[in-house]
């Protein structure tokens, strides 16, 4: 599995900039991807760019403040990101208090007491940590290093809180890390059995991990908790198209859009298990209404790539790939995929290339091996092609012994 960067939302008010700037150096020092309105943008240019970036980064972190509680711009972004993370229980909001703070600042007149009960970056009686010590207890909660520090395995403290727990699992799920965030979400389940939060973030992380057989009662159990989370159904329907439980599949992913018609990973999802059935036409259409939705779902753009080139309509099959590589350039799926377009095309040259490009993103992309071998014997390249093929078993036998 591919590591990903960490991607964060700061917001702040400008009143806070010095306290804000130390916290995104930080981040970044740490190798999170981290954006903020750094040029104070134009109200016009800057809703729409605040909507593109919080969408695309799962984490949400705000520098609070008096100054913060009185800007209007902080409580939209606030707003926004609460209720991106109410249909997605896998994004984060981590206040970090920047000065100090009173319980009637979440005053509802106020509109601020949905942010109350969050997890917060201070010390007793709403007071802030020095900058350091908060940057280096925020980086702490999202599972990152400290600049100049070695990294230390991720393991569930005996003391360690619910929250903290489901925080830290969910950081390092955005970052693919999934095996890392296991035990912390297994910890959680176990302090809290009737936490929804618990067992949808381990269903999920079960799930990236093909850990299918149990993702689904995880799933179920968070259901039984709160069975109006379009976000888990979503989920579910995509565990029953791996375990091949296809009607079932499509019987929760219809559950989740008629919770939310407007999520686009249940339509990607629903176009996944259509596709599998063989209903391509189906599968297309849905894929497309994720993409309108969404635009920027690299997945949907791979998987519509996927039925068009069966559709053997490969030069559109071939554009929603590069749809999806333009979108994340390190989608080692996408690229494979559009190598055996290619070799459809009869354009070898470009397919070793687009093979060679999935491998070097994940050497383990055990379908790239084999489809570079294929491409090589077709090519009549015989010892080039051996090699592929003694490269797949070895990427075949490092899974295995992950697994």
């Amino acid at each position: 599995m591919v590591e990903q960067q960490l991607r964060v939302f700061v917001s702040h008010s400008h009143d806070d900039t010095e306290f804000c700037h130390a916290i995104v150096q930080a981040l970044r020092d740490a190798g999170a991807d981290v954006w903020y309105d750094e040029h104070n943008l134009g109200s016009g240019q800057l809703m729409s760019v605040i909507q593109r970036e919080l969408g695309s980064r799962p984490i949400y972190v705000l520098i609070l403040s008096k100054s913060a509680f009185a800007s209007k711009w902080v409580h939209r972004e606030s707003t926004w990101a609460y209720e991106l993370a109410d249909r997605d229980p896998s994004r984060v909001i981590l206040p970090v208090t920047a000065g100090k703070i009173e319980r009637n600042d979440f005053d509802p007149q106020n509109e601020w007491l949905f942010l109350h009960d969050f997890k917060r970056i201070e010390q007793a009686g709403y007071t802030p940590y020095p900058i350091a010590e908060a940057a280096n207890h925020l980086l702490h909660a999202l599972a990152l290093t400290p600049a100049g520090e070695d990294p230390t395995p991720v393991v569930p403290q005996p003391t360690e809180s619910l929250d903290h727990l489901i925080t830290r699992g969910r950081a390092l799920n955005a970052q693919k890390k999934y095996a890392e965030a296991l035990p912390l979400l297994e910890r959680a389940t176990q302090l809290a059995p009737g936490s929804f939060y618990a067992w949808a973030n381990l269903g999920y992380t079960l799930s990236e991990l093909k850990r299918n057989t149990e993702a689904l009662p995880a799933h179920e159990l968070a259901l039984q908790l709160d069975e109006k989370q379009a976000w888990v159904w979503s989920n579910k329907g995509a565990v029953l198209t791996s375990l091949d439980r296809l009607q079932e599949a499509l019987v929760a992913l219809d559950r989740a859009l008629d919770l939310d018609p407007s999520l686009a990973q249940a339509w990607n999802n629903k176009g996944n298990a259509l596709y599998d059935l063989g209903r391509n036409e189906e599968a297309l259409a849905a894929y497309n209404q994720a993409l309108e939705l969404d635009p920027t779902f690299a997945p949907a753009w791979n998987n519509r790539g996927n039925v068009l080139d069966d559709l053997k309509r490969s030069e559109e099959a071939l554009s929603a790939y590069d749809m999806a590589m333009a979108l994340d350039p390190n989608n080692a799926k996408a690229w494979r995929n559009k190598g055996s377009t290619l070799i459809s095309l009869r354009r070898f040259q470009e397919a070793l290339l687009s093979y060679d490009r999935a491998i070097a993103i994940d050497p383990d992309n055990v379908e790239a091996w084999q489809n570079k071998s294929v491409l090589e014997l077709i090519r009549l390249h015989p010892m080039q092609a051996l090699d592929s093929f003694r490269q797949r078993r070895e990427a075949e036998k490092r899974i295995k012994e992950r697994d």
